[in-house]
């Protein structure tokens, strides 16, 4: 899960963040289906009308396997997929290009969109989203595009993009909770755009943060048990309500 990624550089005042990387060079990831594809879901079981779905999501040039590894560890009750992103990059998969323009948000939107469509379709309900890398970029979009329900999300190792939404000040009003996992040293994630992740998260989500001091551009036992802690502690207020 060291694969590489966006390059934070030089924030804009509208946004947490040029996610761009001055000197990264730029590849131009290429269309691979229309839509999810269904033969590369990866499952914990096949879901029933009213179970509560959780996404996975990869980062940049891997596939559904990655985060599927998650799934032993985390609340049975929840249905979890694994899902691939919807272009090619190299042998891998990916959500958009690389590094990230922040003036074009095409390949992000059709990523959500596709999701979107792909939850429509579900016998159950789509409540939570995981995601590493680009796939926490994906998370954050899919929040603030309000077309899923969502009832928290937990991106791990990335921000959101930058720009405004509609949807941001919908979430400022009404926050759900949020899970933000990553690294202190993290050369593709740095203390300037942390920052303003952080007060993006805390203005727009119920944060709940774990920081690896030593950890770099991954997921290490550290964040992962928070990771599970939090996933818990969500169905199992969740049961109460019910």
């Amino acid at each position: 899960m060291d694969e590489p990624e966006t390059t934070p550089a030089a924030p804009q005042s509208d946004s947490v963040g040029d996610l761009g990387g001055p000197a990264a060079p730029v590849v131009r990831v290429e269309r691979a289906t229309e839509g999810i594809d269904p033969a590369a879901e990866r499952w914990t079981r096949p879901p029933r009308e009213g179970d509560r779905i959780a996404v996975l999501l990869h980062g940049l040039g891997s596939n559904e396997d990655d985060l599927f590894s998650f799934a032993r560890f985390l609340p049975r009750d929840l249905v979890l997929v694994s899902l691939r992103g919807i272009f090619s990059y190299g042998p891998g998969w990916a959500w958009l290009d690389f590094p990230i323009d922040p003036r074009d948000r095409e390949k992000l939107t059709a990523s959500a969109a596709a999701i979107e469509e792909w939850a429509a379709a579900q016998a159950g309900t789509v409540v939570g989203a995981i995601g590493f890398s680009q796939g926490a970029i994906l998370t954050y979009e899919l929040l603030r595009r309000r077309v899923l329900p969502l009832e928290w999300i937990a991106p791990l190792s990335g921000a959101p993009f930058p720009g405004a939404l509609p949807g941001d000040a919908e979430l400022a009003a009404d926050p759900i909770p949020a899970f933000w996992g990553h690294g202190g040293a993290d050369p593709l994630f740095g203390p300037e755009v942390g920052e303003l992740t952080r007060a993006w998260m805390r203005e727009h989500t119920v944060l709940t943060e774990e920081l690896s001091p030593a950890l770099g551009h991954g997921v290490d036992e550290q964040v992962l048990g928070a990771l599970i802690g939090f996933v818990e502690a969500q169905e199992a207020h969740e049961a109460q309500q019910a």
